[in-house]
C-alpha cells in the first residue's frame, strides 16, 4: 500500500497511460496537492495541467520552444501522435492553474496566496514573472507568469499570506503556474514540495546560493519524452524505477513510500519521510528495480 505522505508527490498517472487511479488511506481526510482553494483561489478553477505529462509545443525554425505558445499550444497528448512542421514534445513540469473568478467566467488576473511557509527569493519580473518561495529544507517553489507581486525579497511568508496576482507574462493565456527543484537545482515534484511546505520552520530559512535563479519552465528535465522517430508516446520509457520503503524488524518491509523515475527522487522523498517522523527509529531504504514491459513507472 503507498504511503499518503509521498502519492500525494505523485501525479494523475492514466494521462502517462498506466491505466491506474490516484490512491489515498480509507482515513485521509484532505487532498494534499495544490488545490486552488489552499492558494486563496476560488475552489471552482481546477489544475488545469499536471506535472510531468507529455505536451506537445510550438517551436521556431531553430527547433526552440518558443516563449509565448500560439492559439492551441502546448497540449497534452493521451495517445501516440505524429509531430507536426515546428512541433516539439517536452514533459510539462508543473501544476497548472486556473485564473477564474466564477465558472464559465474569462480568466483576469487574481491575488493569490503562498499556501506554504518559507522565505521569498524572488520577487516577480524576469521573462516568466517569477516568484519564489525557498522552504525549510532548501527547496524551492516557483509561482510563473504573475503580473504582480505583493512580497519582496527576504520576506517570510505562510500559507495565507497574499504572495501575488496571477496572469500570463511568458504565456498565452492568464493562470498560475507552480514547479519546484530541490536545493540542488534539480526539478522535483511540485506537490512533493508543497506538502514539505505546510510545516512552520523551527529557525529561520537561510536562502540556499541561487535560490532565486529563474529557472525555464521549458527547459529539459530528467524525466523525457518518448519519442521514437517522428512518433511520441504518451507513457514514459524507463528502464528502471526506485521504489522507497520503510523497514522495520527483522528487515522488513512495514510502507512502501512510492515508486519514482530516478534516485534524487526517491531519496528527496526519504528524507522528508525521516524528518516528518524524528522519533520513528525505522529506517528508509530505496531501492533500484526494473521498470514493468507493461507501462511507465509511478510518476514522481
Amino acid at each position: 500500500m503507498c504511503d499518503l505522505r509521498c502519492l500525494t508527490s505523485m501525479l494523475i498517472v492514466a494521462a502517462l497511460g498506466t491505466g491506474l487511479a490516484l490512491a489515498q488511506l480509507p482515513n485521509a481526510s484532505r487532498d494534499d496537492r495544490i488545490l486552488p482553494g489552499r492558494l486563496g483561489l476560488p475552489a471552482t478553477n481546477t489544475r488545469s495541467s499536471e506535472p510531468f505529462v507529455t505536451r506537445i509545443y510550438k517551436t521556431d525554425e531553430n527547433d526552440q520552444i518558443l516563449k509565448k505558445q500560439p492559439r492551441g499550444y502546448p497540449f497534452t497528448i493521451t495517445e501516440d501522435y505524429e509531430l507536426g512542421e515546428n512541433e516539439k514534445a517536452q514533459v510539462h513540469k508543473g501544476v497548472d492553474i486556473t485564473s477564474r473568478p466564477a465558472p464559465n467566467e474569462p480568466a483576469r488576473p487574481m491575488d493569490f496566496k503562498a499556501g506554504v511557509y518559507g522565505v521569498v527569493v524572488r520577487a516577480g519580473g524576469g521573462d516568466w514573472g517569477t516568484i519564489s518561495v525557498q522552504l525549510r529544507d532548501g527547496s524551492v517553489i516557483q509561482y510563473l507568469h504573475t503580473t504582480a507581486s505583493h512580497v519582496k525579497v527576504g520576506d517570510v511568508v505562510a500559507p495565507d499570506t497574499l504572495l501575488g496576482v496571477t496572469g500570463r507574462t511568458g504565456a498565452r493565456d492568464i493562470h498560475l503556474h507552480i514547479q519546484a527543484r530541490d536545493k540542488h537545482g534539480e526539478f522535483i515534484s511540485p506537490d512533493l514540495a508543497f506538502k514539505v511546505g505546510q510545516r512552520k520552520p523551527s529557525t529561520p530559512i537561510k536562502p540556499e546560493q541561487d535560490a532565486g535563479a529563474d529557472f525555464d519552465p521549458d527547459q529539459s528535465v530528467g524525466v523525457q519524452p518518448n519519442v521514437k522517430a517522428r512518433k511520441v508516446l504518451p507513457k514514459v520509457e524507463l528502464p528502471s524505477k526506485w521504489v522507497v520503503e520503510v523497514i522495520g524488524g527483522g528487515g522488513k518491509v512495514d510502507e512502501v513510500l512510492g515508486e519514482f523515475p530516478t534516485y534524487r527522487d526517491a531519496s528527496y522523498c526519504s528524507v522528508r519521510w525521516s524528518g516528518d517522523h524524528p522519533d520513528d527509529l525505522r529506517l528508509t531504504r530505496e531501492r533500484e528495480v526494473a521498470a514493468s514491459k507493461g507501462g511507465a513507472p509511478l510518476p514522481r
